[in-house]
Parts: C-alpha cells; sequence; structure tokens
C-alpha cells in the first residue's frame, strides 16, 4: 500500500482497525459525526484532533483507514440504470479520492459587480455544533451553515443556494457524484455516492468479523475476549481453519 495512504496530512499515522478497543464502537450509532470522530480517534491521534478537521480531510481518512484495514486500492459500486433499470458496477481507486482532500485555503465565491463572499472549509466541530442546533427546515439549516462559515462579505438570501452549491463544490469527497455511461444502453446518468457511508459499512463488517472470529475461538478454547484478541490476525485464521476441519 502505498505510503500516502497510511499517513494524515499532520504526518499522523493511521493504525489498521481491529483492536480489543474497537470492538466497543457503537456503529449503529446515528450521530455520524460522533461516530466517526470517535472510529478515527482509535487509529490516530485523539478526539480534539479530529473535530477540528476539515470535513474533507476526515473523510480522506475514513477512506484511508478502510485502504490499510481491508488491504484495498479500490472501491466497488452497484448501481441502475435510470433509462433501462440495467445494474452495473463500477470502481473509485482510493488514492485518486484521497488526493482531493487536501485543500484548505478558503472558499471565494465572486457575486459580481465586485461583490465577493469568502467561506472557510467546515470542520467536524461545524458538523457538531449544526446537529445540536436541530434546525427545523432546511432552509433554516443551510443559512445556519453560511453564517457560521462566512469570513468576508455579507449573505443575501438571493445567494444562498449559489454558496452552498460552492461549498459543495470545494469539497468532492462530501457531496460526491460520479458519472457513469450505461454498459447496456449507453445512457449516462450521475450516481450519488456516499463515501463516508461506505467506509462505515466497511468497518462495521470488520468489527462484526472479529466478534465472530472471538465468538469461535473462546467456545471451542475457553479464551477471553483479550485473549482471542491478542493473537496476531494470521495464527487467528489458523486456530479457525482447524475448528472448520475438525
Amino acid at each position: 500500500m502505498n505510503r500516502a495512504m497510511q499517513t494524515l496530512p499532520s504526518g499522523i499515522a493511521l493504525r489498521p482497525f481491529g483492536e480489543l478497543p474497537d470492538l466497543d464502537l457503537d456503529f449503529a450509532d446515528l450521530d455520524r459525526p460522533r461516530l466517526v470522530t470517535d472510529l478515527l480517534a482509535r487509529c490516530a491521534a485523539d478526539a480534539e484532533f479530529w473535530w477540528a478537521q476539515p470535513v474533507a480531510v476526515r473523510s480522506a481518512a475514513l477512506l484511508r483507514l478502510v485502504a490499510i484495514t481491508d488491504g484495498i486500492q479500490a472501491l466497488s459500486f452497484t448501481a441502475r440504470c435510470p433509462t433501462c433499470a440495467e445494474a452495473f458496477e463500477f470502481e473509485l481507486q482510493l488514492a485518486a479520492l484521497v488526493a482531493v482532500a487536501g485543500e484548505r485555503e478558503p472558499i471565494r465565491v465572486s457575486l459580481g459587480q465586485d461583490t465577493d463572499v469568502v467561506l472557510r472549509r467546515p470542520t467536524g466541530d461545524d458538523l457538531r455544533r449544526w446537529r445540536s442546533a436541530h434546525p427545523a427546515t432546511r432552509a433554516e439549516a443551510r443559512r445556519l451553515m453560511l453564517d457560521s462559515l462566512l469570513l468576508e462579505g455579507r449573505v443575501r438570501p438571493e445567494d444562498e443556494a449559489r454558496l452552498s452549491s460552492a461549498v459543495a463544490a470545494s469539497d468532492p469527497l462530501v457531496a460526491l457524484s460520479v458519472a457513469c455511461d450505461c454498459p447496456a444502453c449507453g445512457d449516462a446518468s450521475e450516481v450519488p455516492v456516499d463515501l463516508d457511508d461506505t467506509a462505515l459499512a466497511r468497518l462495521a463488517a470488520r468489527q462484526g468479523a472479529l466478534l465472530r472470529e472471538v465468538h469461535c475461538l473462546a467456545s471451542r478454547y475457553g479464551w477471553s475476549e483479550a485473549q482471542v484478541m491478542a493473537l496476531p490476525p494470521a495464527r487467528r485464521a489458523r486456530y479457525l481453519a482447524l475448528i472448520e476441519a475438525s
């Protein structure tokens, strides 16, 4: 695996997901900003570090974590053509996705007539504050977001949609759509991809597999959870193979 896929921009190394403390993580937590923070804090740095990171950096770190945990270089997806309803698959290279997440400069939007608005990039802390504010409507949520990110200029109601789109476009990992041509009919379509959700699902599956390994080995040999997890993965696999063969 490319070293760039293992190291954060700050030089903090991620460890693969799958140690004893990782079994406590609750992937059913509906507070996704908190879940992502807790997950990343187990594998590198601490929670406050991750709350302070731009949203795209957090997403890129999740993708790096999947790469080093599962030993993969691409994610596979299935979509359905809206024209002919044919299902098809496509892949996204993890290294290419991670490469677009390093931008930290403010977002400058020109609104014409020498009117510019400058917005900072949203962080994990912003996600936490926006969620705790419980905006009643989508419009209220958008206004809250823009007001909290504003560095220069003024947010007018007629500019809110454009500014919101500029924020989304500046962080492609957060609002990713993939242009796909259907292999059956050739029609083009935009497929939305939730990278955070995809990464969390893979890591949750890894946790489930570990719990099954612990259950199997503890049931057969009487080992504690800690004793099972202390075994190197390759040796656990050999014991599991022996149980399967017996």
